[in-house]
């Protein structure tokens, strides 16, 4: 089967990361890493693997939920323009830094904690198991009409929602929601920047 075939099977897998409600949020972020996971050890140039990856985050975290607690207030402050610049360039920092720091680990191996259940929301622990090193991620589910989707994600304790509210907070301190925006866009431009080695 030719690479791009491979990829695209794995994408359309059925138990995908949107998953039935009734598979749980465990379910959902299993099959999110086995995927991701599958992904990372085709011989797809690394870009490729990236794009394929890109779908399958966006498939598992809700960013525009994220996005919208992060900036807090702010937000509903912002014409309809600025607003959807500020999804769409959120979108990009979350699911690039995502990819960076989760989902490219050497062979890696995960271990499911039972779920915790506050109100809405469920918790879904995981530790990242890659070579002799161990790290615990854990995603905050929470199920709409789309299924089971992460509305943040904390690793190693550190909440990136919050991370990003702290950033954006102390940007807006001295900065217009504009100039923000113009650092995002600079933020993304760097994650974009072509990448030596794998």
């Amino acid at each position: 089967m030719p690479a791009r075939l491979a990829l695209l099977a794995i994408l359309l897998a059925p138990g995908g990361a949107a998953a039935r409600a009734e598979d749980g949020a465990t379910a959902t972020v299993r099959d999110a890493l086995a995927k991701a996971t599958a992904v990372s050890k085709t011989e797809q140039p690394r870009e490729q693997q990236l794009d394929t990856l890109r779908t399958l985050a966006r498939q598992l975290v809700d960013t525009r939920a994220m996005g919208r607690r992060a900036i807090g207030s702010a937000f509903a402050d912002q014409p309809a323009a600025q607003q959807a610049e500020f999804l769409r360039l959120f979108d990009e920092l979350i699911v690039r830094s995502y990819l960076q720091k989760l989902l490219l680990f050497r062979d890696p191996t995960f271990r499911f904690h039972p779920e915790d259940r506050h109100g809405d929301a469920v918790m879904v622990v995981t530790d990242v198991v890659s070579g002799k090193d161990t790290y615990e991620v854990g995603y905050e589910m929470r199920h709409n009409e789309q299924g089971w989707l992460a509305t943040d994600i904390v690793v190693e304790g550190i909440s990136l929602t919050s991370n990003y509210t702290s950033q954006f907070a102390s940007a807006l301190s001295n900065r217009s929601f504009d100039d923000l925006l113009d650092l995002m866009r600079r933020k993304v431009d760097h994650f974009r920047a072509p990448t030596t080695g794998q």
